[in-house]
């Protein structure tokens, strides 16, 4: 049925109809039956390309819209029917019809309101940028007249034979590729290449143009109109899309999953047979296209499409399988009723009536999306502000959490306080802003009087004793828990090299001594005997060198203590190259308590203000102690490993040179003094309470915040 017709008998002149008249070229057609066994329509728009599925109540109104008058439109449509629609009915739809431009203007009153409505949804260019700035279509050509061509001619794609020989060809090539798997897989280590990656990019948007195909000729084949192909970009990432929208007029589902499903069913068939085709090509760039078709081309694509989360090719999927049109937007309202009703009571009624088992599909959908956009949209503001310079990638970043992220959360906040204003407030109501005052209340007074911190309890006098040279191990003279005396050998090494030089340098040293002495002997032989002087004095010194490198072959303690700790392998005989670490001396008759305090927090420390010390042993006593000092820099390297995260401790470190560890957020080391008489005579680890000024939690987070903004921004 056609609305044009349904819009004839158009009021006689001088009666200005309440109601604007519909546009003479949109389409009312037969649609899929509705859920409960209703019918329903199709209402097409063929100039916007857009598509409205309509439900019994609306066709009949639309029947009768050329009335003109919503009293009397209700009025005749409860006359022919048993359908009992109000005035209010049709003014809503009325509303929904020129907010979808599909009316155009009758009468003063109807141009104005349709001037009104133009005005309104006019975005300033800062609200048009935010929206669109992440993701743009660009159409780029029609290609319909393809498309139909396509589909004449490549019907035997989608034949029971082609998919049994793809389905073949995919088993075949994973034997195939099974027996020289260490091969297969070390084909992508060839795109780590600047011309990889240029290949890699140009196989993955061919694999993109035949998931458009796929989308474009399953649409033709049901006889639907494909009117553009073009490029979208998403976060300045190019991608391809086709406009299949007119496949809503389709009534028969299965024909819509199949064309939501194509682009996807077309990769993997590529896969199947790029996969067969790796095991018999040489190698070179075309065996690496292939075997990005084969792998990361078409996961990449179900990881994307498959979720319905995004109006990608899964949430249409998830739409036609439930039979659900406009599945968020109704999604999304029924969740909205849900949490409101749950958290003021209002009494409301559904904005739908489902079947229960659908309402838990819908809410868990609802919630499930929200959540996934909450992460998608953190990520891609990470990503954001990565792809720019800092100042413009942090203003970005803020926009893009404000408006995609609080924005939504805030105007939903500001419905409950018009509720809560509109209504009288219930027990549920009162619980709720009870709970939201006491939050806030915990957000903005200054409780927080104390913080925690990682902290270690140890000597303050503490060595790592290294091999100074290399060598062979002789012995080790100490044992973990000795007390040793300053001076005290720890370990011995010789080294056979260092010998060997050592003796052909004294050989060398008396060689000299003769020759000088035989030439002073000799008649003009002073000036020789200068000359071998000079060259005995330098052997000396080197054979003085390698004597003092050889007496650092005895390791020593650099003070009295104890041996905390001995290092692993150390067996005599064993070979010991320079640096490695050979023991831990700790005087522990002196006991201080070192602890890591994070940027955030160090503005709000005073030397002087009182701690404690709580050791990860529960059965030990808490340590009374007292802030004596606060490094005035950052800690470039830990020097407390027992707190490195990749130890077992709170503060995350990354390896560094010379296996360091190397924090990886800015922590300053502060002193703690012990104030408690009994302490352990050990290294222990804990949470080092200290006493600060109060803070709020939101100044806190505010601190933090304009600290990140000042560090990147490069103020």
């Amino acid at each position: 049925m056609s609305a044009t017709a349904a819009a004839g008998n158009a009021p006689r002149d001088g009666e200005a109809p309440r109601l604007p008249p519909l546009r003479d070229e949109l389409r009312l057609e037969p649609g899929p039956t509705a859920r409960d066994g209703s019918p329903s329509w199709t209402l097409a728009d063929p100039v916007s390309g857009r598509y409205f599925r309509i439900g019994w109540a609306e066709f009949e109104i639309l029947r009768r819209w050329h009335l003109g008058d919503p009293a009397a439109i209700a009025a005749r449509v409860a006359r022919d029917t048993t359908l009992r629609p109000t005035g209010e009915d049709i003014e809503e739809l009325a509303k929904f019809l020129m907010k979808s431009e599909l009316v155009r203007g009758g009468g003063e009153k109807n141009l104005e309101r349709m001037l009104a409505q133009l005005r309104a949804s006019r975005k300033s260019w800062p609200v048009w940028a935010v929206k669109n700035y992440l993701f743009v279509r660009l159409p780029l050509f029609r290609p319909d007249a393809l498309l139909d061509f396509m589909a004449r001619n490549f019907g035997w794609i989608y034949t029971r034979f082609f998919l049994a020989l793809t389905i073949l060809s995919g088993l075949a090539g994973f034997y195939l590729a099974a027996r020289q798997w260490e091969r297969f897989a070390g084909s992508f280590v060839y795109f780590f290449s600047l011309e990889g990656a240029l290949l890699a990019f140009l196989s993955v948007a061919l694999a993109k143009i035949l998931h458009e195909f796929g989308h474009g000729v399953t649409a033709k084949r049901f006889g639907c109109d494909v009117p553009t192909t073009g490029l979208a970009f998403m976060v300045m990432y190019p991608t391809l899309y086709t406009d299949t929208t007119s496949v809503w007029r389709l009534n028969d589902r299965r024909k819509r999953v199949a064309v939501a499903a194509a682009g996807m069913a077309a990769e993997l068939g590529l896969a199947c047979y790029a996969l067969l085709a790796w095991n018999f090509l040489p190698d070179g760039p075309l065996r690496s296209v292939v075997f990005i078709w084969a792998t990361s081309s078409w996961i990449l694509t179900l990881a994307v499409n498959l979720s319905p989360f995004m109006r990608f090719d899964g949430y249409y999927l998830f739409s036609d399988l439930i039979d659900v049109p406009n599945l968020q937007e109704r999604a999304f309202a029924l969740a909205r009723w849900r949490l409101r009703e749950f958290l003021f009571g209002c009494g409301e009624p559904a904005p739908e009536a489902w079947p229960p088992r659908m309402r838990l599909i819908l809410l868990g959908y609802a919630f499930g999306t929200w959540i996934y956009r909450f992460t998608l949209f953190v990520g891609i503001a990470f990503l954001v502000y990565h792809m720019f310079f800092k100042l413009l990638g942090i203003v970005l970043f803020a926009v893009e959490i404000w408006w995609f992220l609080s924005r939504p959360i805030v105007m939903e906040i500001v419905e409950w306080a018009k509720l809560g204003r509109a209504r009288r407030m219930g027990k549920r109501a009162i619980v709720t802003f009870a709970v939201f005052g006491l939050v806030i209340a915990a957000l903005i007074v200054p409780w927080r009087g104390s913080i925690g911190v990682p902290a270690v309890l140890g000597a303050e006098q503490r060595a790592l004793v290294v091999a100074p040279v290399g060598g062979r191990l002789v012995a080790v003279d100490v044992a973990a828990g000795d007390a040793i005396a300053a001076g005290a050998a720890l370990a011995r090494f010789d080294s056979p090299d260092l010998d060997y030089r050592l003796a052909q340098t004294e050989r060398l040293v008396a060689q000299l001594r003769l020759q000088a002495a035989n030439a002073l002997q000799e008649p003009d032989g002073a000036a020789r005997a200068q000359i071998l002087r000079r060259e005995l004095d330098r052997a000396e010194a080197e054979r003085a060198g390698l004597a003092s490198e050889r007496a650092r072959l005895i390791v020593t303690a650099p003070f009295a203590g104890t041996v905390m700790e001995i290092g692993d392998a150390l067996t005599p005989g064993e070979w010991v190259r320079p640096g490695e670490a050979l023991a831990v001396i700790a005087d522990m008759s002196h006991v201080v308590i070192d602890a890591y305090v994070a940027e955030a927090d160090l503005a709000r420390l005073t030397t002087g203000a009182s701690a404690w010390l709580v050791l990860a042993d529960p059965q030990a006593p808490r340590i009374k102690a007292r802030l004596v000092s606060i490094a005035d820099t950052a800690t470039r390297a830990l020097a407390d490993a027992e707190l490195a995260s990749i130890h077992g401790g709170h503060i995350g470190v990354r390896p560094g040179p010379q296996e360091t560890l190397i924090p990886e957020t800015p922590v300053y080391r502060v002193r703690l003094a012990p104030e408690t008489g009994d302490l352990p005579r050990r290294v222990a680890v804990g949470t080092a309470w200290i006493d600060v000024a109060p803070e709020s939690i939101l100044r806190r987070v505010w601190n933090i915040v304009l600290g990140v903004l000042i560090r990147e921004s490069g103020f």
